[in-house]
């Protein structure tokens, strides 16, 4: 292995300042930076010698800015992780805020070996930074100058929905979409319409109009969802719906929650999504879901991380973690 006084002889750089990079320092430009990292990758990767020696055995979690909405979810798939870890393995939650060049430092260090990743955007410095280090998304997220990541799955929850409705009868269907910030959430009403069209059928759909430097309802309060939700759908209470597909169950449940405010009497069938018990307890009649599975999710996410850290050739990400809806019927008209 080789030592500090190597890397910074092949670097051009001094031994301080490759010390520094090891430490995450940013008092080191981002030339001589790169200078030393290219060093590493140069080397394979490996690490300048310490004493120990020993192998990192830690695994990080790290939120990004704009986290799941549903809280609940993340609680699913981080409970399924420290449940399914292997021996002499650790889940890390990383601090808040925590800078790129740090994340990058202690991996060279040795002393975070991956990252599960959770929220849907990320920054430059963090995709700097995600080039040398192993990683898995736990969603679907934007980065930076590319396409959005949509973890397959999204599309076909909304294709479930249309199926549902239509097969209980429903024939008058209403599409109920917001500005979101995750880019699995279009696809979900992709999907709804899609097979909907397929059969020959149409939907309405109603846009929550969001109070303004609102990017996405995931942010509203729910005060502000319910303003929203009383200002798009004045028509409920004349029974023009019959069917709803509702892609995300905090919305399910406000939803409801205006139901009951207003007293709608003739309520259509709704079918929701991402299957969170803790959003639907109490509603009546109770509402059909699908469950993204977040427990699979995890459960291939781990897998597909831990082939990176041992070197393998890693998938792409939105082939890496594929998960299966799975409708969970609610409670049908008499």
């Amino acid at each position: 292995m080789p030592t500090v006084k190597e890397i910074a002889e092949r670097s051009g750089v001094s031994p301080a300042t490759v010390s520094r990079v090891m430490n995450g320092s940013g008092s080191v430009t981002a030339g001589k930076r790169e200078r030393v990292l290219a060093v590493l990758e140069a080397l394979g990767g490996t690490r300048p010698q310490r004493r120990g020696g020993s192998r990192s055995m830690n695994i990080g979690i790290l939120l990004s800015d704009s986290p799941e909405s549903d809280s609940h979810a993340i609680l699913q798939k981080l409970a399924f992780l420290a449940g399914q870890m292997r021996q002499h393995w650790n889940l890390l939650l990383l601090p808040a805020g925590i800078l790129p060049q740090e994340l990058e430092a202690r991996h060279l260090r040795g002393e975070l070996a991956g990252l599960f990743l959770v929220g849907h955007a990320d920054s430059p410095e963090l995709i700097r930074a995600l080039r040398r280090i192993p990683y898995v998304w736990l969603n679907s997220h934007h980065s930076c100058g590319t396409d959005p990541t949509v973890l397959m799955g999204n599309e076909f929850a909304g294709r479930i929905a249309a199926r549902y409705l239509k097969d209980a009868g429903c024939s008058r269907f209403l599409l109920l979409s917001a500005p979101s910030r995750n880019p699995g959430f279009p696809g979900r009403i992709a999907g709804f319409r899609f097979e909907l069209f397929s059969h020959g059928e149409t939907c309405e759909t109603v846009e929550l109009r969001l109070p303004p430097g609102r990017p996405g309802f995931e942010i509203c309060t729910d005060d502000e969802i319910e303003q929203a939700l009383d200002a798009a759908l004045p028509h409920f209470e004349n029974g023009t719906v019959d069917g709803l597909f509702s892609p995300e169950e905090r919305l399910t449940a406000l939803l409801y929650r205006r139901f009951a405010r207003r007293r709608t009497a003739a309520r259509p069938l709704v079918v929701s999504c991402n299957h969170t018990p803790e959003y639907l307890t109490g509603l009546h009649p109770r509402p059909a879901t699908i469950d993204l599975g977040p427990r699979m999710l995890a459960e291939l996410a781990l897998k597909e991380l831990l082939r990176r850290i041992s070197g393998e050739t890693p998938r792409a990400d939105h082939v890496a973690v594929i998960v299966t809806p799975q409708l969970i019927p609610g409670d049908l008209p008499d």
